[in-house]
């Protein structure tokens, strides 16, 4: 069977969406359940249960390499369904691990299934839509898609309530399912056969290679990895922000939401600004906005600790801003590589996440029991970002290029 229906554009933004926020839903929904997690294996050391976030990261990290030439050698369909069958089979592996060590496992692979649902609709979307209309549509796909990190923890608290922490992976099991069956009946590929690529070995090198030898994707690729791995950081030490530094207990998820959702606003706010101004324009202004209010937070709370309402508005307001780039940053990377837009996500998804993971582990890993680290890490990053675009921008005037 195969989908011929026509779809809206407004199926297709939902299609879309829901499948790639199964990997952030793999993410967020478990925060609630570390502690429980933690205790059915008889871990205490919150720094230590960050890693089953983490690893999850590092598996979709490294799988979203092979996805895309794949993608591009044999169609857009038949990897999903792979890659939904990778994260349904670890999900199984992780509601029946019985150590830390076999819930990692899980976790890789999970991650590395959640990649297939990452890279090959951002390749669909890129088969359809080229410009300012694929910017549009990648941040109304990133709107809805933010939407789960708001509710997904709030999700996994409610579930945890009902019942085991297995059932949160239960849930993504079957979520999973219902998603490869709306694909399987109502996407048709996108791709066609003479379109198609060899796909090789080779192939990947050579994404690699054109991915770092422009100058313009080379630049919003690791910009992207720097901004990326500062959210990665958040997401790993929230669990241990909201409940040990702030004693928010069950609200934590409720708390984590709200900063989550200032992301999904700018997503939406961006979708309207990119039919007025230009990507380039509008990420270089929300890095701005990042340096400023997170150079701020720092030096305030250098003075006196953050109340729990401080950091939030302060964190909110830098998500906004982090959400005007996350869309934009990923549609001007892989803008000049239309002509290899699989291999060239998966390349660029590649090399933003190995700068992710890094910078990540980093800041999440010097947690000190105050949020002085995130901030930092949160400032610096964004002014590296700032500046390497600058450098970049400077020489293609200089170059013409």
């Amino acid at each position: 069977m195969s989908a011929t229906n026509k779809q809206s554009e407004v199926e297709f933004v939902a299609l879309v969406a829901l499948t790639t926020s199964l990997g952030a839903l793999s993410i967020d929904a478990v925060l609630p359940a570390l502690p429980d997690i933690g205790e059915s294996f008889g871990i205490a050391d919150g720094n230590a249960l960050q890693q089953i976030v983490g690893i999850l990261f590092l598996g979709l990290t490294i799988g979203q390499l092979a996805y895309g030439p794949l993608s591009d050698r044999f169609g857009r369909r038949p990897l999903l369904f792979i890659g939904m069958a990778v994260f349904v089979l670890s999900s199984l592996v992780c509601i029946l691990a019985d150590s830390l060590a076999v819930m990692f496992v899980g976790r890789f692979f999970q991650g590395a299934g959640a990649a297939a649902l990452r890279i090959v609709p951002m390749s669909v979307i890129r088969d359809r839509y080229d410009g300012a209309a694929m910017a549009r549509i990648m941040s109304l796909t990133m709107a809805v898609f933010i939407i789960v990190p708001c509710i997904a923890p709030m999700l996994g608290q409610g579930i945890l309530m009902l019942a085991g922490w297995q059932s949160i992976f239960w849930f993504m099991l079957v979520l999973t399912c219902a998603s490869g069956f709306w694909v399987w009946t109502r996407q048709p590929e996108t791709l066609p056969v003479e379109r198609r690529s060899a796909g090789s070995l080779v192939s990947v090198r050579d994404g690699l290679v054109a991915t770092l030898l422009n100058r313009k994707t080379r630049a919003y690729t690791i910009a992207s990895g720097l901004m990326m791995g500062t959210f990665m950081a958040y997401v790993m030490s929230a669990e241990q922000i909201y409940r040990d530094i702030f004693e928010s207990g069950d609200l934590f998820a409720l708390y984590f939401g709200v900063g989550a959702g200032f992301i999904g606003i700018a997503s939406l706010a961006n979708a309207r600004l990119v039919e007025s101004y230009s990507p380039e324009l509008i990420c270089r202004a929300a890095l701005f906005g990042v340096i400023l209010v997170s150079g701020l937070a720092y030096v305030i709370n250098h003075i006196a600790p953050l109340s729990l309402y401080g950091f939030l508005v302060l964190i909110s307001i830098v998500f906004f801003c982090f959400g005007l780039t996350m869309g934009n940053m990923n549609a001007i990377a892989l803008q000049p590589l239309g002509h290899i837009a699989g291999l060239a996500n998966s390349a660029i998804s590649f090399l933003s996440g190995c700068i992710a993971m890094a910078i990540g582990s980093v800041i999440a890993g010097t947690f000190n029991m105050t949020v002085a680290p995130l901030f930092f890490g949160i400032f610096a990053t964004s002014l590296l970002s700032q500046l390497i675009l600058m450098l970049a921008d400077r020489q293609q005037m200089v170059t013409g290029a």
